[in-house]
């Protein structure tokens, strides 16, 4: 059975045994600021406890949070997020309308390397969106024109998805922006710099804790799992792309994220489900726990943290370790790509800021924790499946694909009327080791890239615009020479 016939039978099938008494529930995809802004101001501050390291997020759950806020305790600041935050969720839910939505761009050197910000993905851009909410289904229609597209696909249906609900679960069908982490700058196992590949997912919309004693102690829990076809052209033709995440939040403040995926299956590739067990069980390291000839997949894993410190101090401290391979004699995770960064947040004037630090090395290590002997030309390349762990010329994990180094200083400011400034300044260190990679979607050979940007969105009651400007230097260590570009953009749309 073809995957897109599976895809199709899938949709039909819980469509028939969808309870009626389930509500379908809008889900928020990644790219907006503003939102994560608010959500982790209300997190960090104790007055709301929902997941904001694993995107798309459900409405739902977001209204639910709001509804149980004890409005006399929070500051100014905290209201107004709330107020934000209920406007859009009541919006978003509002049963059996229709909304439309119209967008253009027009972009003068667009961002490769994308942060979580949704900045144009090309030079020009015209979209057309409706959504829907019922009682079971939900419907999210997006439809994208592009001018000389960078991939040559000049019509996209990013972003499009149908959903239904399964009581306390969505499933949803279509072609949806994921972004798994805490990580601003980049995730190094899924991100949104790349473009949504089609695909079905299942996820959990509110995040209830356990009521039995033995595991009411992991608090809120959520989980969610995907699988897509890996569609452009590739050494190994329509291979599957398998993710799987969950998270606990113990005490508040506090979240723990293990995280999995898996590029599987395609042309010439054996798809059966035993192939599948094995990959969940991690029989898919060849020559440590497979024979080479038998080896599944090729695998990514591994374990996030963010923790925000207790007694109102407005700090979080956030890490990110991923897997490549398991050790030799071992099934253990030994090649380790890592992330860490600081957050800290507050008021300026009549602007709410969040800044962060951040530090991303995709440069794979040896170890038990990844601090042993270097591993180059090893993050997100396979020998099977050659073209890697990219999708329609991008990496699906960090924007700065394998064996870079990146430091990255943002901040995003929030005006009291809800406008947005974003500032970023990022230092990469590109393909710094190992030999000349061909595949590598920045450079083949060593380049060190200095990147700021500026961007500002504005909401009135003739829709959304949003401008941007920056500037890139690209440096190549090994020859001297060196080029700069500046960029510009601007964005309208009708919400």
């Amino acid at each position: 059975m073809s995957f897109r016939l599976l895809l199709v039978s899938l949709i039909a099938i819980v469509s028939t045994l969808a309870p009626q008494q389930s509500l379908a529930e809008v889900l928020a995809a990644p790219g907006d600021l503003r939102l994560r802004h608010d959500i982790e101001l209300l997190n960090d501050s104790r007055a709301i406890n929902i997941s904001a390291t694993a995107w798309p997020i459900s409405w739902g759950e977001i209204q639910v949070a709001l509804d149980g806020i004890d409005r006399t305790s929070l500051t100014l600041t905290q209201q107004q997020a709330v107020e934000r935050l209920r406007k859009q969720s009541q919006e978003a839910l509002e049963v059996r309308f229709v909304t439309l939505d119209i967008g253009a761009s027009v972009a003068s050197n667009p961002r490769f390397i994308r942060t979580f910000e949704d900045t144009p993905r090309d030079e020009t851009q015209f979209s057309l969106g409706m959504s829907w909410v019922g009682e079971r289904f939900t419907v999210n229609l997006q439809g994208t024109v592009v001018a000389d597209p960078i991939d040559g696909d000049e019509f996209r249906p990013d972003g499009s998805y149908v959903g239904v609900a399964l009581g306390n679960w969505m499933v949803t069908a279509g072609w949806q922006d994921r972004w798994w982490g805490p990580g601003r700058d980049g995730s190094l196992i899924l991100g949104n710099n790349h473009r949504p590949a089609p695909g079905i997912s299942l996820q959990r919309n509110n995040s209830t804790p356990f009521e039995t004693k033995w595991l009411s102690w992991m608090g809120p829990w959520s989980v969610a799992t995907f699988m897509q076809v890996l569609d452009d052209e590739r050494a190994v033709e329509d291979a599957l792309l398998f993710g799987l995440r969950g998270s606990i939040r113990p005490v508040r403040g506090l979240e723990i994220g293990l995280t999995r995926s898996a590029q599987w299956c395609g042309e010439d590739r054996p798809c059966d489900f035993g192939t599948f067990t094995d990959l969940l069980l991690g029989r898919d390291n060849a020559g440590v726990n497979v024979d080479p000839d038998e080896e599944p997949g090729n695998q990514l894993g591994g374990i996030d943290i963010r923790w925000s410190l207790p007694r109102n101090i407005p700090v979080a401290t956030y890490m990110q370790w991923i897997g490549e391979d398991g050790r030799p004699g071992s099934g253990l995770i030994g090649s380790w790509m890592r992330q860490v960064g600081v957050e800290f947040w507050g008021t300026i004037g009549g602007l709410s800021h969040r800044t962060h630090f951040e530090v991303s090395d995709t440069l794979t290590r040896e170890g038990g924790f990844g601090f042993s002997d270097k591993k180059p030309n090893t993050a997100y390349e396979h020998p099977i499946y050659a073209s890697g762990y990219r999708y329609r010329g991008k990496v699906i994990g960090h924007g700065a694909d394998s064996d870079s180094l990146s430091y990255s200083l943002g901040s995003t400011l929030v005006q009291s009327d809800g406008h947005v400034w974003n500032v970023s300044l990022r230092y990469m260190e590109i393909n710094r080791e190992g030999s000349p990679q061909p595949r590598h979607t920045i450079s083949e050979s060593p380049l060190d890239i200095v990147d700021a940007q500026v961007t500002h969105e504005r909401h009135t009651r003739f829709g959304r615009f949003t401008i941007g400007a920056g500037y890139e230097s690209r440096e190549d260590p090994l020859t001297g020479l060196d080029e700069s570009d500046t960029a510009f953009f601007i964005r309208w749309n009708s919400r």
